[in-house]
């Protein structure tokens, strides 16, 4: 009996414990940066029920130094530290999803433009100053192009999609240089056309100026309404900026230790699309003070919300070798 006795009391005192154990604390995690993948940071930040997360598009430079001075737990970035930039020792990069830049354009009457390297990269530097240029009718025999001005848009902020865009065309045309800035990039103090901080300011720049082009992320372009080009791949096919393209490009691309891709935009991949980018979580994996929340959320993230909703946003969701690092990368966050 004293023993049935001892036994009750025990069972008594470890359930008042459970009962008398404050509650887990839900954690409040705010990020930001890459205004090319919002769209699908915002909808698994809504969708996510653990904790409360809270992502805002700037652009990928203003999310690494936001992430680097600690206002944010993480950043959204299309690119990499500058070697010189200060960051935590324990920066990282997971890839999240891939999706290629659209080219958008407002020429009225001109429904399926074809565009190579070459060709937008001479527009961008306003080297080719009008649609009817001998370099775009080669590229679009039998279309009536107008003798308008062409208008640039571009970003203006320190942004990864201009760090890609650029990236590409140096790789494939002449004049360039891979950089995030784009007055670097362009080599011109006051770059052609008209610049804006966001891919939504570049969208709304575009559809607002008749013979102007843009380059922004697809769920933008398809948002939009505007027209956006097919462009000449290095294996010589013109190619539409879709999820499939993108996913078939960047999927032979090669992934460093620290998880960051290096994305070699002249390979030759029949039905890829080479204008193509990956964006990443940047995340700190050995002293970030929210560290197990932050794993939490990114492993909710690349498990559940991309695979369901990147084809319908516009995005690509990462697949082999690149997912696997991404996986690795957040399970070692402390």
């Amino acid at each position: 009996m004293r023993k049935t006795a001892g036994i009750l009391a025990a069972v008594a005192v470890a359930a008042s414990a459970l009962v008398a154990a404050p509650a887990h604390a839900a954690d409040t995690l705010t990020a930001g940066g890459s205004s090319f993948s919002a769209k699908m940071f915002t909808t698994c930040a809504a969708n996510y029920t653990a904790d409360t997360v809270t992502y805002t598009a700037s652009s990928s430079g203003t999310g690494r130094s936001n992430f680097a001075n600690g206002t944010f737990d993480f950043a959204g970035s299309d690119g990499a530290f500058a070697a010189t930039d200060s960051k935590p020792a324990g920066t990282a990069y997971v890839p999240v999803l891939g999706g290629p830049i659209a080219f958008i354009y407002n020429v009225a009457g001109v429904k399926n433009l074809r565009l190579d390297a070459a060709t937008i990269g001479a527009i961008f530097l306003g080297k080719i100053k009008t649609w009817d240029d001998a370099a775009i009718k080669k590229l679009n025999p039998g279309v009536k192009l107008p003798s308008a001005a062409i208008t640039p848009e571009y970003r203006a902020s320190k942004s990864g999609t201009n760090g890609n865009m650029s990236g590409y065309l140096a790789a494939n045309t002449t004049g360039w240089k891979a950089d995030q800035t784009w007055t670097v990039a362009t080599g011109a103090a006051t770059p052609a056309g008209v610049g804006g901080a966001t891919s939504a300011n570049v969208v709304a720049n575009t559809a607002a100026t008749a013979n102007s082009i843009g380059y922004v992320d697809l769920a933008d372009a398809v948002a939009s309404g505007l027209s956006y080009a097919s462009v000449k791949n290095a294996a010589g096919q013109f190619v539409k900026p879709t999820t499939a393209a993108a996913a078939k490009f960047l999927a032979g691309q090669t992934i460093g230790d620290n998880g960051f891709v290096t994305i070699d935009w002249a390979k030759k991949v029949p039905g890829g699309y080479n204008a193509s980018l990956i964006t990443y979580a940047v995340v700190d994996t050995a002293t970030a003070k929210k560290g197990a929340a932050t794993k939490a959320f990114l492993n909710y993230v690349l498990s559940s919300c991309v695979p369901a909703n990147a084809t319908k946003l516009g995005y690509v969701s990462l697949t082999g070798a690149i997912s696997a690092k991404a996986k690795a990368v957040v399970a070692s966050i402390k």
